[in-house]
């Protein structure tokens, strides 16, 4: 079966079910964008697909550059977050006599 038809027969049947569900719930008119996009990918037609391929022409390749690591400053070497709490929370270990008994 050449793709058109395919592509037509499950068109017909998608919508033959959108409206029996309709019909039944009208809730369900939220699911008609999802419907919409899925058959637009079961066509192999991607929203957006040309823009993006466009901007990506347009677009000048990212340079690279290797810079030099500086020093960190003392203030991020004070301890935050996650590891403030584990500071915090942390108890001294217990002499090294007692732990070799």
């Amino acid at each position: 079966m050449p793709r058109a038809v395919t592509l037509a027969t499950l068109a017909a049947g998608a919508l033959l079910a959108a409206l029996i569900v309709l019909a039944h719930e009208p809730q369900a008119l939220c699911l008609l964008p999802l419907a919409a996009l899925g058959l637009a990918m079961l066509a192999r037609r991607y929203p957006g697909e040309r823009i993006l391929a466009a901007l990506r022409e347009r677009r000048p390749p990212v340079r690279r550059t290797t810079s030099v690591r500086l020093p960190r400053s003392p203030e991020h070497l004070v301890p935050r977050g996650g590891l403030l709490i584990a500071s915090a929370l942390a108890v001294r270990p217990p002499p090294a006599a007692a732990a070799a008994r």
